[in-house]
């Protein structure tokens, strides 16, 4: 009741001079907000024009405040923002659209809308009037810790109102017992608005002797662009498992907007307003390798586990960087080590997409081959999402007839080794051999595709190889029976009980099914290996950095299988999945058959 009051005592006067609206004036100025706001409807349903007729409408939305009837400002404010976009009266109209949304029980709104007005306009009493009405938004207490965060990341120009929302984030800090944090907020706030001085000091006092309070873990994720649905899927995973810390450790969620130069410096921040002691995330591989290289040099005892990033090497930079997802080059390593070691292949061909990741899966995949003895005959790039491959099929056949021929002629002694007699008829009714070709497509209905079009484009191929983009029922619904035998890698090897129980849990709470990118899974599994670590010290008597903790346990139960961190800190729990009788068999990856 009492921020109601304190609202509705912004909308004091208006002072239009327009004469038409003299008798409704005299009616505001009576305290008629009634009669007025009936007077105004009228006006507001007519046909909108500039000039009176915008002046009618916003002191029917201020007056319709006064009353309460907080859906009609809300209705008419963003018809209004969107008919007059260029209005003077903006400023007002917002500022009554932001204490609708506050008495609507949505603070944040109201205090964004409200940050937004002060950062555009330059009439006194608009800035007057936005600035009382925010700081009457923090001090009421409406707003979380990562809301107001929010804001002052946003940035809020106005300097007064952006020490009011630092004593309001000192306070809540305090309040949750983040001492180290509160006394840096409470220094701030002073800063940009003197008049606080008094009170900052006086919270100070009382965090004298308490240290640096509650433990507390950073998760680094994009929460605003195109990468934010994503972020989102990863807050929610590590909120999930938030409930079994018990309040030991708090959670500081911080939007890093996918670019790693401002991880970093989120990153910066955190260190040193907080008592962080793990970081989860960045999201998106470049982020966290920026944050890896830094964190591993100056905060080498704080371990930052990437939950997603794929590229090989993050892990490697320092002994606290963890990667829970498998690499892209791991992948292509486990299916090259299946394919020579147990299917014994000896020669490949290479089909792969134009593009990093398919250049990346090609030089790892031949790489792997190299060293153990084996040999890539050809490598055929191609563009994927395209419905037919006969071209790239076509060439793929030219190079292994060139091939087959100067091996077919040096076996018997020909002087000219490329020599072929006839070779357009060879190759157009001449089925191609292949011991392997591997195919590393990035997505199932592309991998279906191509698969479905081999044996028509006369190849004959022993085993057709893939990596984790295979999987999907695309795959089957386009190749079902071409596709008959094919092996892929897939990350982790599981059960799906893990899975099952997560998804029952992510829902139950979110109200929706966890991302297929496996982002909140994974999210859910990196905040329950600190949480684990952090229990096995307290119950240790070997004092250790956290990151020995995790090393030392390597092993951990996670959503899509079990995580098993190799001596560089990434997880190497590699499975492959088969293709019999029709359906995807999960294989074990080694010269051993399933029980």
């Amino acid at each position: 009741m009492r921020i109601f009051v304190l609202l509705l005592s912004f909308f004091a006067s208006f002072v239009f001079a327009a004469p038409s609206y003299n008798e409704i004036l005299r009616k505001i100025q009576a305290g008629d907000y009634a009669g007025a706001n009936a007077g105004l409807e009228g006006f507001v349903k007519e046909r909108w024009r500039a000039g009176e007729q915008e002046k009618a409408v916003v002191l029917y939305i201020e007056s319709s405040l006064r009353l309460g009837k907080t859906s009609d400002v809300v209705r008419y404010s963003n018809q209004f923002l969107d008919f007059f976009p260029k209005s003077q009266y903006r400023a007002r109209v917002e500022t009554a659209l932001a204490a609708s949304n506050v008495l609507e029980r949505d603070p944040y709104m109201g205090a964004e809308t409200l940050r937004r007005v002060l950062a555009y306009t330059k009439n006194p009493a608009a800035v007057a009037q936005a600035r009382d009405l925010l700081s009457q938004i923090f001090s009421a207490d409406l707003l979380s810790v990562n809301e107001l965060q929010s804001l002052l990341d946003r940035g809020i120009s106005d300097k007064i109102s952006k020490g009011f929302a630092q004593l309001a984030l000192g306070q809540r800090m305090q309040k949750e017992g983040r001492y180290k944090a509160a006394n840096y907020w409470y220094n701030e706030a002073k800063k940009n608005n003197p008049d606080l001085t008094e009170k900052s000091e006086r919270l100070k006092s009382a965090l004298e002797g308490k240290g640096a309070g509650y433990p507390v873990i950073l998760v680094l994720a994009p929460l605003s662009g195109s990468h934010s649905e994503l972020g989102n899927y990863m807050v929610e995973g590590v909120l999930l498992y938030a409930d079994s810390l018990k309040n030991k450790v708090k959670i500081q969620i911080a939007n890093d907007r996918a670019d790693p130069a401002t991880a970093l410096t989120r990153v910066k921040q955190a260190l040193y307003q907080d008592s962080i002691i793990a970081v989860i995330g960045p999201l998106l591989s470049a982020s966290a390798a920026t944050v890896a290289a830094w964190m591993a040099e100056k905060y080498p005892y704080i371990p930052v586990i990437t939950p997603t990033a794929t590229d090989d090497g993050i892990a490697d930079m320092g002994k606290n960087i963890f990667q829970l997802n498998v690499s892209s080059a791991r992948l292509a390593y486990t299916i090259a080590d299946y394919a020579m070691n147990c299917l014994k292949i000896s020669e490949f061909a290479i089909m792969a997409p134009l593009g990093d990741y398919g250049s990346l899966m090609a030089d790892e995949f031949q790489r792997v081959v190299e060293r153990k003895g084996g040999t890539i005959i050809m490598t055929q790039n191609y563009a994927e999402g395209l419905p037919d491959y006969q071209n790239e099929f076509k060439l793929l056949r030219d190079r292994k007839l060139k091939l087959d021929t100067r091996r077919m002629n040096m076996s018997k002694g020909a002087s000219n080794v490329s020599l072929l007699p006839k070779r357009e008829s060879w190759l157009e009714d001449s089925t191609m051999l292949f011991p392997a070709i591997f195919i590393p497509s990035s997505n199932p209905a592309d991998a279906g595709l191509m698969t479905a079009q081999v044996a028509f484009n006369k190849l004959r191929v022993g085993n057709l190889l893939g990596t984790s983009g295979w999987y999907g029922r695309e795959l089957l619904v386009n190749a079902k029976k071409q596709a008959e035998g094919s092996v892929f890698s897939i990350a982790f090897y599981s059960d799906g009980n893990e899975l099952k129980s997560f998804t029952e849990k992510f829902k139950s709470k979110w109200q929706r099914d966890p991302d297929e990118n496996k982002v909140a899974g994974l999210s859910y599994d990196a905040i329950r290996i600190v949480n684990q670590a952090l229990l096995g010290l307290a119950q240790s008597e070997t004092i250790q950095p956290l990151p020995a903790e995790i090393m030392q346990k390597r092993e951990f139960k996670g959503v899509y299988g079990k995580i098993i961190l190799a001596e560089n800190g990434a997880n190497k729990n590699t499975g492959l999945i088969s293709v019999e009788q029709g359906k995807l068999v999960e294989k074990f990856p080694w010269c051993e058959v399933s029980p």
